[in-house]
């Protein structure tokens, strides 16, 4: 039984896993919390593992930021992650720490084809990368690289490169947003940490009230027309698919795209619209090499915790 964990900026999952005979995992004892209901991760986990009966020795947590040295601050928030300390105050007698990408991406190959939606059907190259990448609160990439006899996974903050913007409306929007900063990125413009700035930034654009709104209130008034809802939602797809070509070109991801992140999931409609997927193929003299890429769309929840499962067991 390995204790996994996925930690992200806004929410953290916990569960029990245990490999199946034959392939796959069960997962026992799930709970999902807010990272904001606890001052620090060691709290957050004391809590969980107060609720179990029997207390696994192994451990696997997945979380957002990269890792030096078995220690992670995570990116979004102010929790940090130490193996060492895991393995001390909670009696943890080997803990594996990844970047939560890391645990994304190792899990496609633990998954069944029920765990995504295709997207966009192509061919996949067998012996080609495999790209998984997307926004939840922050914006994770990872790719999966076969190997002759392993398959390797490489974390990356590729989420961090700098946003691309290619219309004029776009354009704006990075004058707007570099008043404040001398970096933008494109986490800042794709993911759910960045989306009151850029609905503010566009407000701006057109002389509008700033007022506050929900993403899902964002995403149902785009869709029934709102002008400043629809161009939040235009540009945010269309800077994720972008990226999406970018990164398939910068790491040869013929074997295929896994889009990734709980902001994917609830964009997806808005991906497949044409000015967005047209970001995506638009590659100049290189469209032919991704034309024909395949996309899916990851659905399972478990994900993070069922590859970072799989990390600890692939060194084990």
């Amino acid at each position: 039984m390995i204790l996994a964990g996925d930690i992200g900026g806004t929410n953290t999952r916990f569960g029990c896993l245990e490999p199946k005979v034959g392939g796959g995992w069960k997962v026992h004892n799930y709970s999902k919390i807010k990272v904001a209901d606890f001052p620090t991760f060691d709290d957050a986990l004391y809590a969980y593992l107060s609720n179990l009966d029997h207390k696994p020795t192994r451990a696997a947590f997945s979380a957002a930021g990269p890792v030096e040295k078995g220690y992670i601050k995570l990116t979004n928030t102010d929790w940090h992650i130490s193996a060492c300390q895991v393995e001390d105050i909670h009696g943890i007698e080997n803990c594996g720490l990844y970047n939560d990408f890391a645990g994304m991406t190792r899990s496609i190959y633990e998954l069944s084809d029920r765990d995504f939606k295709v997207i966009r059907k192509g061919r996949a190259h067998n012996d080609a990368p495999i790209l998984v990448a997307g926004p939840g609160t922050g914006f994770g990439v990872g790719y999966l690289v076969p190997g002759k006899n392993d398959i390797r996974v490489l974390s990356t903050e590729g989420g961090h490169m700098s946003y691309n913007p290619q219309s004029d409306l776009e354009f704006k929007l990075l004058q707007i947003l570099r008043n404040d900063r001398d970096f933008v990125s494109l986490e800042l413009v794709s993911s759910g940490r960045g989306l009151p700035i850029i609905h503010k930034a566009v407000c701006d654009i057109y002389a509008e009230t700033y007022i506050p709104l929900e993403p899902d209130t964002i995403r149902e008034q785009a869709k029934k027309g709102d002008s400043i809802c629809k161009d939040v939602c235009s540009i945010r797809a269309s800077a994720t698919m972008g990226a999406i070509g970018d990164l398939a070109l910068a790491g040869g991801a013929r074997g295929g795209i896994v889009l990734a992140g709980g902001v994917s999931e609830r964009m997806i409609d808005f991906y497949m619209q044409p000015n967005a997927m047209n970001r995506f193929l638009n590659r100049g003299v290189r469209s032919d090499y991704i034309r024909d890429i395949p996309i899916r769309l990851l659905k399972c929840p478990l994900a993070p915790l069922i590859g970072a499962a799989a990390l600890l067991e692939d060194v084990n």
